[in-house]
């Protein structure tokens, strides 16, 4: 499948917009139509300010407000993201009896998938795409409303409303009004149920990723009632499911899901969940829920400007609180000082740890690099007024760039140990699909003279690429200069005292399920 590529004309690298991050915004990944920017020999003035771009905020009707995992490298296994898109700058799913195929060319339903396993997806070479093998990053379980998507060659795919197919067309939800939905005139992806297909393509007799007429759509049809349904993240950002091509579930690339850039728009087009703390007052009632600490902040920032208004933050922690249920917090914004009162409170009984990322103490860096996230100074002032308050607070350095911000790595552990953190960790700078070159943009326009040198001590550690997606590898690196990073960080580490880890032990003893509150009707 090809695409379709339109020229923009431009006279000059496009200026930064003060408050933003990103430069662009480029197409999503799963987009079909390309634009290219070209100079056209007039002059730009470069005196010439680009207008603010405007937030809009709109309401996202999520079914589900949990999130699941089993990647070993963070540590937790349930997350909470209040919003999609992040104004600081800086999921779908399928039925768990889907036929993945594996790397050795066998067959595994999707429910029984694991981190590490060998698939098959696919990626673009020279304006097409081809099959090629992968492995799975993290899978996770859901429930919610399905439907049935049947194919003309019989195959059949039990998928969420908002899961996607690739097709001729370029990819498809599988239903929903205002977005690119499948219909009776799509044609899907792959080579459908055919195991002497699935042979080819292990054999490399087929490369090239095509279509045919018996993969047209013959039906959608709602099924009645909730499904358990699965997905899965992967290192191409697709698998083949029933042998046809479906994307996987990521924060900047997962506005591609939306159709949406994960460049600007994801900066200025930001979404809320509405109703999150119904939503989650329902699903820690259910009898089979099993609790565990919850994250909030995998993605975005749960603590971004708009919280200070939409308070889904707060309303989310309210629940928790009530519910006496354990949690830890990702964020570097200093309104999580407005909670202190629900946090403290929790502290008591051994249930909420807060992370602080902090990714410089130069202002002027953070001003290009996050330019509407809080100063250092105040990041560092909401781990004093965290840790006065009681709660357990830590630091995340976060994310360590070689030849940008590394050589400050033993100041923030200084700065972060007076401040009164305990534990301290950092993870190195990650480039996932379009990130890349969003990162590379952003190097081009802040720091030219440094760029390529800043590339390639990034390639060193990952292995020659720009990102790597291993587990065990992709937070810290690997070579000579991620080694050193790492013989540093712990050396400021035990010099100042703090443990570096981010495992905490937080009590599940307290959970217990309140009376509903008045006026609440039950759902059961």
């Amino acid at each position: 499948m090809g695409y379709c590529i339109f020229i923009q004309a431009m006279s000059a690298p496009t200026p930064p917009r003060k408050g933003r991050g990103a430069l662009s915004n480029p197409e999503g990944r799963f987009e079909s139509k390309r634009v290219e920017v070209v100079d056209d020999g007039w002059s730009h003035d470069d005196a010439t300010e680009l207008p603010p771009l405007p937030t809009t905020v709109m309401a996202e009707q999520a079914r589900s407000i949990l999130t699941r995992n089993d990647s070993p490298d963070v540590g937790f296994d349930v997350s909470i993201n209040p919003y999609r898109g992040c104004e600081h700058g800086c999921v779908y799913c399928m039925g768990g009896e889907t036929r993945i195929l594996m790397g050795d060319g066998t067959f595994k339903p999707l429910g029984e998938l694991s981190p590490g396993d060998e698939i098959f997806g696919t990626e673009e070479s020279g304006g097409y795409r081809r099959y090629v093998r992968t492995r799975v990053l993290a899978h996770w379980q859901t429930r919610k409303p399905a439907h049935r998507v049947q194919l003309a060659d019989g195959t059949q795919l039990i998928a969420s409303t908002d899961h996607r197919f690739l097709s001729e067309n370029g990819w498809r939800f599988v239903a929903g009004q205002h977005r690119p939905h499948l219909t009776s005139n799509d044609t899907l992806v792959g080579f459908g149920e055919s195991v002497r297909a699935a042979r080819e393509v292990l054999d490399d007799s087929v490369d090239a990723v095509e279509s045919g007429a018996e993969l047209s759509v013959a039906a959608i049809e709602p099924l009645a009632a909730e499904r358990d349904l699965y997905d899965i993240t992967t290192g191409t950002g697709d698998f083949i499911a029933n042998g046809v091509v479906s994307h996987n579930c990521f924060a900047r690339p997962t506005h591609s899901y939306v159709n949406l850039s994960p460049g600007l728009d994801f900066e200025t087009k930001l979404f809320y969940k509405a109703g999150a703390a119904e939503l989650l007052d329902a699903e820690l009632r259910k009898r089979s829920y099993v609790c565990k600490p919850i994250n909030l902040g995998a993605s975005t920032d749960p603590y971004q400007p708009i919280e200070k208004k939409l308070k889904v933050t707060r309303s989310i922690l309210e629940v928790l609180q009530r519910f006496r249920h354990p949690l830890t917090i990702v964020t570097k914004s200093g309104l999580v000082e407005r909670d202190i009162d629900i946090l403290g409170e929790m502290a008591r009984d051994d249930l909420i740890t807060v992370y602080v990322s902090i990714t410089t103490l130069d202002a002027a860096l953070k001003r290009t690099l996050e330019p509407r996230a809080p100063s250092p100074a105040a990041r560092l002032q909401a781990v004093r007024r965290l840790r006065d308050a009681g709660v357990p607070v830590g630091v995340l350095v976060a994310p360590v760039i070689p030849a940008v911000n590394d050589a400050e790595l033993e100041h923030i552990v200084a700065a972060c140990a007076q401040a009164g953190a305990k534990t301290v960790g950092y993870v190195l700078l990650r480039l996932p699909y379009e990130v890349k070159d969003l990162f590379r943009e952003w190097l081009e326009t802040h720091m030219p003279l440094r760029a390529a040198h800043v590339m390639s001590l990034i390639n060193s550690m990952r292995g020659g690429r720009d990102n790597d997606p291993r587990f065990g590898t992709r937070m810290k690196g690997e070579g000579p200069f991620a080694d050193l990073i790492r013989t540093r960080f712990a050396a400021a580490c035990r010099r100042h005292g703090l443990a570096r880890t981010r495992e905490v032990s937080l009590s599940t003893a307290h959970f217990r399920v309140p009376a509903p509150s008045h006026g609440q009707l039950s759902l059961l």
